[in-house]
């Protein structure tokens, strides 16, 4: 279910031991709470963060969507009267692939924007599959989050609540219970996660067995 930045305020006023929501400081809990699930979403490739786009390629160069999150992999697909993929390769080695050999890499636009660069020249559009940023959570509650455990994101919350009511203040324990049910949402996230099929050769298209 869809979780609002309400709902995470709630779970770290209980945390903290209070019974309501203080106004005064949901502002700086909302930050902590936008931090860890910025961290969260960036500790895995979830599942229900990842989407499709279409992406029309000029001159060999696709900019890719607002959203997309660079810390983690993506994957790229185009048909030519079958699917054929292009693999991602690093943008170091860019300079070892020619025109068909199905490569596409990524590299930065200013430092916050990214595009998909291929020197495939029969390439004008790709099915780009990508893990989104985490949403940034609104007051309001129309911007929200599939992300599983609330109590999950209000114990990281709750570290970052008690460093700025001392900075000195030991979190160690507060840490090691973060870091653990982080790890369970992970375990549990993996449990009915579909098998990867097996690549086997390449064929004549360029698309392999088991691909997407």
């Amino acid at each position: 279910m869809a979780k609002t930045q309400t709902d995470f305020l709630i779970s770290l006023a209980y945390l903290l031991g209070e019974k309501t929501v203080n106004a005064t400081t949901t502002a700086p809990r909302a930050d902590f709470i936008q931090s860890v699930l910025e961290d969260a979403y960036g500790a895995y490739p979830w599942r229900f963060a990842r989407v499709n786009a279409t992406l029309s390629i000029s001159n060999g160069i696709a900019t890719l969507p607002t959203d997309y999150d660079d810390n983690h992999g993506s994957y790229a697909k185009f048909n030519n009267g079958s699917d054929v993929r292009l693999d991602q390769i690093d943008s170091d080695d860019s300079g070892q692939v020619n025109d068909g050999d199905r490569a596409q890499w990524i590299e930065t636009i200013n430092g916050d924007r990214f595009q998909l660069i291929t020197k495939d020249s029969d390439v004008t559009g790709v099915l780009f599959r990508y893990q989104k940023q985490a949403p940034v959570l609104n007051s309001a509650g129309s911007i929200t989050t599939p992300y599983p455990n609330k109590k999950t994101i209000a114990l990281g919350a709750r570290t970052l609540v008690k460093l700025g009511q001392n900075p000195d203040a030991d979190i160690s324990q507060d840490d090691a219970q973060f870091d653990k049910a982080l790890t369970q949402d992970i375990a549990r996230h993996q449990v009915p996660a579909p098998r990867t099929r097996r690549r086997t050769a390449q064929s004549q298209t360029g698309r392999a067995t088991g691909d997407e």
